[in-house]
C-alpha cells in the first residue's frame, strides 16, 4: 500500500533518484521491492512537482533533505538505493553520523567524472553565460529533453513514456532552473574523491547494478568503483541502458539484498 511516497513494511529502504527526472523512475520497480523493504522514495527539491524556485542547489541541501525525512520516519539506520546524482547524494550522506548506512545499491551515477560523458543539452547547461541565458530564455524545453532523455536507453521507450518523464521535468516551469539543478556536477566534481575515499572505507556491503549500454554514465565508472571496493557485489546488466530501474526492474529486484535469488554477473 502506498502513502505519501511510502511502502511496504520490511527494512528501512531510502530511495534517490537523479537528474532531471524524479522518484517516479522507480515506479516499476518499487512495487517488486515492497514486501522486502519500507521504502521511502525520497522526492528532491527543484525535481518532478515539488516547487521549482530560482535559488541555488546543492547535493549537500539534497542529502539535508533526505536527512531529515528518515529522522521523521524515526529510522536511524537505513538501505539505500540510488541512481544518477541520487548516488552522490548517497556517498555525501556515507559520512553523516546522524544516519547508519547498513547497505548501499549504486544504480548507473556519475560518481567518478573521468568517465563521464555529458549530453548536450547538459553541457550547455552548464556553461556559466549560456547557461542562464538558455533557461531564462526557455530554449531548452519539452521537445530538447525528449529527445535527450530517449537517447539514454539501451532501446528507446515508447512516446509516453518519455513524455510521462518529461513532464515532470518540465512542470512548475521546470525548464527555467535547469542551469541552477545541474551544477550538482561541478560540486560532484569538487568533492569525488573525497566522497570515493570514504566509500572505499565504510563497512556497509555495496551492490553495483549497472547498466553497459548507457552512453553518460557509462561502465568504467562501476568498474572504478570495483576496483576501490573488491568486495562488492557487481552485477552489469549487459543489454541495459541508463535506467536499469525502468528498463530491467525484475533484475534489478534480484540483485538487490534480501532477494531470494538473482541474476547473475552475465545477465544481459
Amino acid at each position: 500500500m502506498w502513502r505519501n511516497g511510502r511502502a511496504g513494511g520490511g527494512e528501512p529502504l531510502l530511495v534517490l533518484h537523479g537528474y532531471p527526472t524524479a522518484s517516479f523512475d522507480f515506479s516499476r520497480l518499487a512495487p517488486l521491492l515492497a514486501e522486502r523493504f519500507a521504502l521511502l522514495l525520497l522526492g528532491f527539491p527543484g525535481y518532478g512537482l515539488s516547487e521549482k524556485a530560482n535559488r541555488p542547489y546543492s547535493l549537500a541541501q539534497q542529502a539535508d533533505v533526505a536527512e531529515e525525512l528518515a529522522r521523521r520516519r524515526g529510522w536511524t539506520s537505513v538501505s539505500v538505493l540510488a541512481h544518477d546524482m541520487g548516488c552522490s547524494v548517497a556517498l555525501e550522506l556515507l559520512g553523516r553520523p546522524s544516519l547508519t548506512m547498513v547497505h548501499l545499491t549504486l544504480l548507473n551515477g556519475s560518481i567518478w567524472l573521468e568517465h563521464y560523458r555529458p549530453l548536450v543539452t547538459q553541457r550547455v547547461l552548464l556553461h556559466p553565460v549560456t547557461g542562464p541565458l538558455i533557461s531564462r530564455l526557455g530554449l531548452i524545453g519539452y521537445r530538447a529533453f525528449a529527445r535527450q532523455l530517449g537517447s539514454v536507453f539501451a532501446a528507446p521507450p515508447p512516446e509516453r513514456e518519455i513524455e510521462a518523464f518529461c513532464q515532470l521535468v518540465v512542470a512548475n516551469g521546470g525548464c527555467r532552473i535547469q542551469h541552477r539543478l545541474i551544477q550538482f556536477i561541478r560540486e560532484r566534481q569538487e568533492r569525488e574523491r573525497g566522497w570515493m575515499d570514504g566509500l572505499a572505507r565504510h563497512p556497509a556491503p555495496l551492490s553495483i547494478i549497472w547498466g553497459q549500454r548507457d552512453p553518460v554514465a557509462r561502465p568504467a565508472i562501476a568498474e572504478e568503483v570495483v576496483r576501490r571496493r573488491p568486495d562488492a557485489s557487481y552485477v552489469p546488466l549487459g543489454s541495459v541502458g541508463h535506467y536499469p530501474q525502468w528498463e530491467a526492474p525484475n533484475q534489478v529486484a534480484g540483485a538487490m539484498p534480501g532477494a531470494t535469488r538473482g541474476p547473475s554477473s552475465s545477465t544481459t
